[in-house]
């Protein structure tokens, strides 16, 4: 395997802050010290290596708390990285009618196997836009996904189910399913020994858990190799933008910024994340150009009466195709 170069400079701690050299030079350089804090490297990180320049693909890299590399890239490949991802989501839009064909199949499994548990997994990701969930922020931070919750982070009931849980970066998150397929299924995986929800019986009968690489396997296997869980909350951002913006009516151009803001927001608070997060890794910069353009939207919102829903895709999934194929 090819040995990764490391980067020039490094850092390391000193009282009250931290020392940065550049091979055996100590830098001093005001300027350059004033560009590597403008890095925001976390303090936490061990190991950290940085780049001489502020265009680099790699600016800087270290490893967290939990022991993982984490890497800080340069703006120019982060945009390139969002025009990739933005771009993908027409081709994500077009095979989600596959995948949800073969949920709907695998939920109507009687034995409570991989895929069942699995389907019901991603119908809970396709519809309310959980994050997948990573069992080191479950048990480092107490920050929960949809595969690391626990039966303490659910209440049933006949006819809905609630989940009150801690997500990602400390936010309390609270989903409620009213799916009378699912309400019924997550009732009986309830039941079941441990403490995680997602569980399922292997061909040998023994209890294994659902983890981010089974669901991930599962929407690659059903939709392409490009795919993955982290697709479906770039689509729900997309898509809720999408919808609040077609139920807006306004023809005053100075209120587009506030309506912006305020979509952006309610987006934002649905998925749990920040507003500035949001709009930059969550929803489809197109879908803003057609509002401010002032003809897409409401030439699909005048479409959008005479579109009826189809097996696997809703009349507002059908408008947010609209809108991209359009800009």
């Amino acid at each position: 395997m090819t040995r990764r170069p490391r980067l020039p400079i490094t850092r390391t701690h000193r009282a009250g802050g931290f020392v940065y050299r550049d091979g055996r030079k100590t830098i001093s350089a005001k300027r350059e010290l004033a560009r590597i804090e403008k890095l925001a490297i976390p303090p936490a990180w061990t190991d950290v290596e940085i780049s001489r320049s502020s265009t680099s693909k790699v600016l800087a890299r270290g490893i967290d708390a939990a022991g993982r590399t984490q890497t800080l890239y340069g703006p120019a490949f982060r945009r390139k990285q969002e025009r990739e991802k933005f771009a993908r989501i027409l081709r994500f839009a077009q095979r989600l009618p596959r995948l949800r064909k073969q949920v709907e199949k695998d939920l109507r499994r009687r034995h409570l196997g991989e895929d069942k548990v699995v389907a019901c997994v991603v119908k809970l990701i396709d519809q309310e836009f959980f994050r997948v969930g990573n069992p080191e922020y479950a048990r480092k931070n107490g920050h929960y996904g949809v595969t690391t919750l626990r039966r303490k982070h659910i209440d049933v009931t006949s006819r809905r189910v609630t989940f009150d849980y801690v997500g990602k970066s400390g936010k309390r998150q609270v989903k409620t399913v009213r799916d009378p397929q699912l309400v019924r299924l997550l009732a009986q995986l309830e039941r079941m020994p441990g403490h995680e929800i997602f569980r399922f019986f292997d061909e040998d009968g023994i209890i294994r858990d659902v983890d981010s690489k089974r669901v991930n396997a599962y929407v690659k296997r059903h939709m392409g190799e490009e795919f993955s869980a982290k697709d479906f909350r770039t689509w729900g951002g997309t898509l809720l933008a999408t919808s609040a913006l077609l139920a807006v009516e306004s023809d005053d151009e100075t209120a587009e910024a506030t309506i912006i803001r305020n979509v952006v927001a309610d987006v934002a608070d649905r998925l749990g994340n920040t507003p500035a997060v949001t709009k930059d890794a969550y929803i489809d910069p197109r879908v803003f150009g057609a509002f401010e353009d002032g003809v897409t939207i409401p030439e699909v919102r005048a479409a959008m009466s005479r579109m009826r829903p189809r097996k696997h895709l809703t009349v507002e999934e059908q408008c947010v195709l609209q809108v991209l194929r359009k800009r």
